[in-house]
């Protein structure tokens, strides 16, 4: 089967090209033509600027997707050739998926184009479940991406009070639409002091790093009161060098805090939901788009841009270099 996909030859390229797709199934797979995908900005802008460790070109690209079920694999029951199907997937026409997180007979409850965003929910939603964060407790985020605006609105509906930090001005207009209440641009004023204001001198129980950018760690842990958390849900990228030791002592002395360090990564949790856990990644987007549903989790909100294929380069030009326009971003396959 013919199909098209996005590629990236080099570093800050991305292009269209036309590829072959064997249509031969394994008993757990699905074959799919793409209607939408969405580009993570993180991830994917990682991928594009070579800023990801190990990056090698020519690569491909893209990881949330819905399309329709064209055929599926002997074992395969959650869905048939015809419904719609929620999967990760590549920025391509036509792709192969070997799990279905979500499985819909069409119409849907919502615009088709908002359904990959559930990738981002549960990314984000990662950071909330392994957090110690309880009911009234102070949660800052640093950065407000899609990830970031994510775990602002999760936390903000799990009932913390919600501290959320940025310096792209269109960013912070869009949280507060998504009902994020506290905001602070550090261009305009000192984030460190805001908080210490809003918590009444006790800092943050949690502050989440959700951008990826390890200069901002210390910082996070500037921000959070004794005994707390910094839970990092941006994966790590670039090169940083300093004193590691004073970053450790804010989580091995009393003095700076005894300040608890996690990981959030979401492949902490298995893909498919088997009843040995309790969280899985088809359970959290289950929820994810229960909520999207309920409209209690904006997601028109974080679309900015539907694009043809074709204006790839464009897209991931501006997720880099445009940020006060370029947030959340689809690709229209259909």
């Amino acid at each position: 089967m013919k199909g098209k996909r996005v590629i990236m030859p080099a570093k800050r390229s991305a292009t269209l090209e036309d590829f072959e797709l064997d249509e031969a199934l394994s008993p757990n797979q699905i074959l799919l033509k793409t209607h939408y995908s969405l580009i993570s900005p993180g991830t994917e802008g990682a991928g594009y600027t070579g800023l990801e460790s190990g990056t090698r070109f020519p690569h491909g690209s893209g990881y949330t997707a819905i399309g329709e079920v064209l055929k599926v694999g002997e074992n395969v029951t959650k869905c048939v050739a015809g419904d719609l199907a929620f999967y990760y997937g590549p920025h391509a026409s036509i792709a192969k998926a070997e799990a279905v997180l979500l499985a819909f007979k069409p119409p849907l409850e919502i615009d088709e184009k908002l359904v990959p965003f559930v990738r981002m929910a549960t990314v984000a939603m990662t950071s909330l479940r392994v957090s110690s964060a309880e009911f009234g407790d102070a949660v800052a985020i640093i950065g407000l991406g899609l990830v970031g605006n994510s775990a602002s609105q999760l936390f903000n509906l799990a009932g913390m009070k919600v501290i959320s930090i940025e310096r792209v001005p269109r960013r912070l207009e869009i949280a507060r639409r998504c009902g994020i209440q506290h905001l602070i641009n550090p261009d305009e004023e000192d984030a460190l002091e805001r908080v210490i204001a809003l918590t009444n001198g006790e800092k943050t129980a949690v502050t989440v790093e959700a951008i990826g950018n390890p200069r901002l760690v210390e910082t996070a842990y500037q921000l959070t009161g004794t005994k707390g958390e910094v839970i990092l849900l941006g994966s790590p990228r670039g090169e940083y060098i300093t004193n590691a030791t004073e970053i450790l002592n804010y989580s091995h002395s009393i003095g700076l805090g005894a300040v608890t360090l996690r990981s959030a990564h979401e492949w902490v949790y298995p893909t498919m939901h088997t009843g040995e856990s309790k969280h899985s990644l088809e359970r959290n987007s289950r929820l994810a788009y229960s909520l999207i549903c309920e409209g209690k989790f904006k997601v028109e909100e974080l679309l900015t841009h539907v694009i043809d294929p074709e204006a790839a380069q464009s897209a991931y030009d501006g997720l880099t270099d445009r940020k006060d326009e370029y947030l959340g971003v689809i690709m229209d396959w259909t």
